[in-house]
């Protein structure tokens, strides 16, 4: 018994080692989720409008357009939960918050990161803004969250071809869905529209859907609690994403969306879906806006807060 002890250990430990190793390697990958809270970390007491959400977001909001002191605090996939998980983060940081930009686009109130497909990018919100809401794990460790062809993957490209793994202005807006590179926008929009709708009356999805319903109404009692103007808006797509939705989910968000304006006085909801301000040239693909959409899109918002106040 003895023996076989000792050969597991000595077997065991050159793959743990490695294991460690590469933990180590791929903690030091300077990523968006470590930059964002970097830049809060040092700025947050300097921002006015502070626009959260998911790809929606991170591609369709240019800080560069705003008037007021702007930070992009979106990541991909960042479902209601996490938006909110950053506010209480820095709630007593941000000293001159005066609005907080919030897409309500039409999977939001049926999804949560933890329970889609990316649910790997937990460990980035525990690993790299410090928070502790997971109990797998797994959500703990970059190897343990990735398949390991992933993160060899990873390892290449940063330390071998010295590719940046940052993916975002100073600002916090994502640049790489670049109109040049833009995608099919018939293919792109039955794709991302099957992808993104839900059977709404499966039990599960009703009870993510009361979920984030409460964190919505949390984030919108933060904001009135402390004088913040809170926008919420569903994002412009193109015709072939729109032509595939769910009806029933999309009637559904919309009422929520308006009815939270009705309710409140701090909030705002707007509408974009179907702004035929919106051409083919202002999307990178079906639901996501190129650099060209998102100056078109920061520049409105902008205007339209102005005008609010």
């Amino acid at each position: 018994m003895k023996k076989f002890i000792i050969k597991t250990i000595f077997i065991s430990l050159p793959i743990l080692l490695s294991g460690l190793f590469m933990e180590v390697l791929l903690r030091n990958i300077p990523n968006d989720y470590e930059f964002k809270k970097e830049y809060l970390d040092k700025n947050a007491s300097e921002i006015e409008t502070l626009i959260l959400g998911s790809s929606h977001s991170f591609y369709g909001f240019n800080p560069v357009y705003f008037t007021t002191k702007t930070f992009n605090a979106s990541h991909i996939s960042q479902s209601l939960n996490y938006d909110f998980e950053i506010i209480k983060k820095y709630q007593f940081g941000f000293k001159q918050l005066k609005t907080i930009v919030l897409p309500i686009s039409y999977f939001t109130l049926f999804g949560k990161l933890e329970a889609g497909s990316e649910s790997w990018r937990v460990k980035n919100y525990i690993l790299y803004y410090g928070l502790k809401i997971s109990n797998s794990y797994t959500d703990y460790s970059e190897v343990l969250s990735n398949k390991i062809n992933v993160n060899l993957k990873r390892l290449g490209s940063y330390y071998i071809k010295g590719n940046s793994a940052i993916s975002c202005t100073s600002l916090g807006w994502g640049t790489n869905y670049k109109s040049e590179n833009a995608r099919d926008l018939i293919e792109t929009g039955k794709t991302a529209a099957l992808r993104h709708s839900k059977d709404i009356n499966d039990i599960k999805y009703k009870i993510i859907l009361r979920d984030n319903e409460l964190t919505l109404s949390s984030i919108v009692a933060w904001c009135k609690n402390r004088n913040i103007s809170l926008v919420l808006l569903t994002p412009p797509a193109f015709k072939t994403y729109r032509q595939n939705l769910n009806e029933a989910q999309l009637n559904e968000t919309i009422e929520i969306a308006k009815r939270i304006d009705l309710d409140n006085s701090n909030c705002i909801y707007l509408n974009l879906l179907n702004d035929t301000n919106f051409v083919s040239k202002d999307f990178y693909d079906a639901d996501h806006l190129s650099e060209i959409g998102a100056e078109k899109l920061s520049k409105l918002i902008n205007e339209k807060i102005n005008n609010w106040k």
